[in-house]
């Protein structure tokens, strides 16, 4: 099973389940600064027949970005 929708059904109603990563704040800034960060859907491939399961997230290039800019 291709793409499927993987979601958090919480108090609030089904909600797509994201990974978000924020940005730290750099240890120099001008006064005024906004911290960034980057998000993505998680979507799942199932295999049918014994149902191992892949995770993966749209948006790599920022999240990516976003997870560099707190990496040495």
């Amino acid at each position: 099973m291709a793409d499927v929708d993987v979601q958090d059904h919480g108090q609030h109603g089904a909600l797509p389940l994201r990974v978000h990563i924020v940005e730290p704040e750099p240890p120099s800034h001008g006064f005024i600064w906004q911290q960034g960060s980057s998000s993505g859907v998680v979507r799942a491939w199932i295999c049918a027949a014994c149902g191992y399961t892949e995770l993966y997230t749209d948006n790599l290039a920022a999240l990516y970005e976003s997870y560099r800019k707190g990496r040495p």
